[in-house]
């Protein structure tokens, strides 16, 4: 039985964060199929799983501290007919694992559907080792494999329903921490591949996935108060692209794509592949984490120390517009 997407689920989700909706909904997935199986490498905890195993003890496996072992399971039972969603940390389910994906996911196509917790810094007290950086360029690089970004808890919900039907491997990429801001109240159409229109703008555009969606929001509100409308895109998945709002933007003078990953092979990379060839495209601002790996922090310091909080990001996009001469034009 499906979730109810409502105001006060919406609130409840924000306050557990994206691994506990996750982990509050398997009971749901596994009732309504059979098949369903959730492995995970000694992370269960992380997504408060206990009374899901009590449930449902066989419709799920750990198989400890073995991330490589947990790609060959899930490949082993999903191509037995089960349908499989591995979890742990984003940047173990995508690099240490990226021979079993490449082979299993990629070069067979087996629909086992990955999911990462901790993507971009959310885990950055405990170093660059479980800091998911560079966790979508590796899955960008493998043919095949859809990756989804959520913006909150309610998107969980609705990617963990969408990849439910979906048949081919995919990558959920989980970020930020608990109390995360509330984008989704109501329900929406949700459709892999899909952006959604968040704000309307005619001046700049700011295409943004996962917890950074929310961060442009504010920066569009910040920005509007000095006379600058922005166009909000949550842009959910980020392969396959939503091309057709990328042409929609080729008419704008400015897009900037925020994301919580590394500069280089994430959704500001994806982006700027796609304009390469065109004709006609808008100037394009990636803000993300520089080429380096920040020293272990808390989330919120570590988002002010790689130019990822509201006002640092609405700082460099007026410094880009002062660039192009754009800056009085609409201060007049």
């Amino acid at each position: 039985m499906k979730q109810e997407i409502t105001r006060k689920n919406a609130r409840i989700w924000s306050m557990l964060g994206m691994r506990r909706v996750l982990g509050s909904i398997l009971g749901d997935l596994a009732e309504t199929d059979e098949k369903f199986m959730f492995a995970t490498a000694d992370v269960a905890r992380y997504f408060g799983t206990a009374e899901f195993q009590k449930s449902y003890p066989e419709q799920m496996i750990d198989v400890g501290i073995a991330e490589q072992n947990l790609i060959g399971a899930a490949a082993g039972m999903q191509k037995e007919g089960l349908h499989v969603f591995a979890a742990t940390y984003a940047t173990f389910i995508t690099a240490r694992v990226l021979d079993q994906v490449r082979v299993s996911l990629g070069y067979m196509g087996l629909g086992v559907k990955l999911i990462g917790v901790g993507g971009g810094l959310a885990e950055g007290d405990l170093s660059a080792t479980h800091m998911g950086l560079e966790d979508i360029a590796d899955m960008r690089a493998i043919p095949g494999i859809a990756i989804i970004s959520p913006a909150d808890g309610t998107e969980v919900v609705k990617a963990m329903y969408a990849l439910m039907e979906y048949t081919g491997p995919a990558y959920l990429r989980l970020s930020g921490k608990t109390n995360i801001p509330v984008i989704y109240t109501k329900d929406y159409d949700f459709k892999i591949g899909k952006s959604v229109c968040l704000r309307e703008g005619t001046d700049i555009a700011l295409v943004a996935t996962g917890t950074m969606v929310g961060t442009a929001l504010k920066a569009a509100a910040e920005l509007e108060k000095q006379g600058i409308e922005s166009r909000v895109i949550n842009m959910h998945t980020i392969k396959p692209l939503d091309i057709e709002e990328l042409d929609y933007l080729a008419d704008y003078p400015l897009l900037v794509s925020m994301e919580e990953h590394m500069t280089a092979g994430g959704l500001g990379g994806a982006i700027a592949e796609y304009y390469a060839d065109k004709e006609k495209r808008p100037l394009h601002q990636i803000i993300a984490v520089k080429d380096y790996y920040p020293n272990a922090n808390e989330y919120e310091s570590l988002l002010e120390d790689c130019g990822l909080t509201e006002e640092k990001i609405v700082a460099q996009i007026e410094s880009q517009l002062k660039k192009m001469g754009k800056w009085k034009e609409w201060q007049k």
